[in-house]
């Protein structure tokens, strides 16, 4: 059974999950410190940390992604698109956290929509969802959908961002809207909601849908 525990943390309050089935797991944007991270980890009784997962390369999605990639040793995985962001705005990161921003040594690139196995329970299927950035991605756990800041309650990510595209976006929430069933919806930042309550209430999704 595929489990998550929410995190929330950060100068810009970034949901961190950590999704498991039984003693194994992964890291979901990991923008809180990582000694929250490890204390949630050893209350579950997690032994084993697969990979750290970005949704998009942000730094409160992935300021704390070097210190815990080495803590478990494990690779931090990100669509290739978003790598050139890891370190921009490092300055300004680095004042709102108060500490020091440090990449991974090991990186897993993705280009297109793909399906991970971990295990014989936990297999991610990864979904290239650009919009917000380039390289912003969102991952199908079992009944779980990380949204990462391509999708909110009642709202979508911002597209002002020079890494950002409104067309790249729209293309990317049909995508979301159109899949088959519902899912609990993880989001980036903010109150986790449903896949089908955004079809139902979200004004982005609502659009879409009636055309």
């Amino acid at each position: 059974m595929i489990k998550y525990y929410r995190i929330v943390g950060g100068p810009l309050s970034t949901n961190t999950y950590v999704v498991y089935s039984g003693s194994s797991g992964v890291i979901v944007d990991p923008g809180v410190p990582a000694s929250d991270v490890e204390g949630v980890i050893r209350r579950l009784g997690i032994t084993k940390i697969y990979l750290i997962i970005a949704t998009h390369g942000h730094f409160d999605h992935v300021f704390y992604a070097g210190s815990l990639s080495r803590l478990y040793d494990t690779k931090l995985l990100i669509h290739e698109l978003d790598f050139e962001l890891l370190n921009k705005n490092k300055f300004l990161a680095e004042v709102l956290y108060g500490d020091t921003l440090a990449m991974p040594e090991s990186l897993v690139f993705v280009r297109d929509d793909t399906l991970v196995k971990l295990n014989e329970e936990l297999e991610i299927r990864i979904l290239h969802t650009p919009g917000h950035t380039r390289g912003s991605l969102c991952f199908l756990v079992g009944d779980l959908l990380i949204t990462g800041d391509t999708l909110f309650k009642n709202t979508i990510g911002r597209t002002d961002f020079p890494e950002s595209s409104a067309r790249d976006m729209r293309s990317s929430l049909i995508k979301l809207a159109e899949l088959p069933g519902d899912y609990v919806v993880l989001p980036g930042h903010g109150d986790i909601t449903t896949l089908e309550y955004e079809r139902k209430t979200n004004p982005y999704l609502r659009s879409i849908l009636r055309e």
